[in-house]
């Protein structure tokens, strides 16, 4: 008993017991401990039920288990082909990826744990969409609507709300001045060539387009006051003119689209500070009934 008692004094030490053998030896549900009863009188065998204890002043207390780590993980709502590829997502190793489907624009959903396992996610809910045989015949535009923990926001997150409530001219004005907010497209100076760092959002914007297509879009390009009327006037039309080629692309109708350069008329705030011309170099969308 002796050699028993030291190591069992040893594992008390670390403040835990875990899976002591019985006392006749055999492995059960209820876990024997064997403790030396007094100074002099020999052992006592007690039973205590299976788990993790604290031994501190000469008494057991149960310790809390560890809690095992939660994956957060999208709530499958979804049927049918859309509900077979988030499952699909799942074994694949993204449980918190969903998608929303309407029409034929799909957007991605979900939180990602960081920047690359977004672009992966990315990468294999695209694939997916061309792999299925109900996908890739519906499905002309895939949305990314993936944030990241700590990060930015997916940019078709107002897509996938559009898609699952009521279409509307209020609806999709909404939708797409939430995707704008605190966004912009950008371009390089002084030219009107789309930036690909906004290619996200313009994917965006051509999701509401398509699953708005009973209205019409004026894309409406401004910009600052720094340069000729004139001159802002020639980069705000091609600015604009590039958004609508690009919405074009994607397979928005090219009679929902108008692309009007503002130029500097119609600016935020007519402030001649670095702040003012950051706001008034902007690109709007206006929803209207079409005729």
């Amino acid at each position: 008993m002796q050699n028993f008692h030291a190591s069992l004094c040893r594992v008390l030490a670390a403040t835990t017991l875990i899976g002591l053998a019985a006392c006749g030896g055999d492995e059960t549900a209820d876990i024997a401990a064997t403790v030396d009863a007094s100074t002099s009188n020999g052992s006592e065998c007690i039973t205590i039920a299976e788990g993790m204890y604290i031994f501190e002043n000469g008494k057991f207390t149960a310790a809390a288990a560890p809690q095992p780590q939660i994956v957060e993980r999208v709530t499958r709502s979804s049927t049918g082909w859309v509900g077979g590829i988030e499952t699909a997502f799942t074994a694949a190793g993204y449980p918190w990826m969903g998608l929303v489907a309407r029409e034929n624009v799909a957007t991605l959903t979900g939180l990602a744990p960081d920047a690359e396992a977004k672009r992966r996610a990315l990468e294999i809910g695209t694939a997916a969409l061309q792999d299925d045989p109900v996908g890739s015949t519906e499905i002309t535009l895939v949305v990314d609507g993936i944030g990241v923990e700590s990060g930015e926001r997916g940019p078709g997150e107002s897509v996938a709300a559009l898609a699952q409530g009521v279409i509307s001219q209020d609806t999709c004005q909404q939708a797409l001045n939430q995707a704008m907010d605190g966004q912009k497209i950008q371009f390089p100076t002084n030219r009107g060539d789309i930036s690909p760092v906004s290619t996200g959002l313009l994917d965006t914007v051509a999701g509401i387009a398509m699953l708005c297509d009973e209205y019409a879009v004026e894309i409406g390009s401004h910009t600052d006051s720094r340069g000729s009327n004139e001159y802002n006037q020639v980069l705000s039309q091609k600015r604009a003119d590039a958004v609508r080629r690009y919405l074009l692309d994607k397979g928005v109708s090219i009679d929902q689209l108008t692309a009007v350069g503002y130029g500097e008329s119609v600016p935020l705030d007519t402030a001649e500070t670095y702040e003012a011309w950051g706001r008034n170099a902007r690109t709007e969308f206006r929803l209207s009934r079409r005729p």
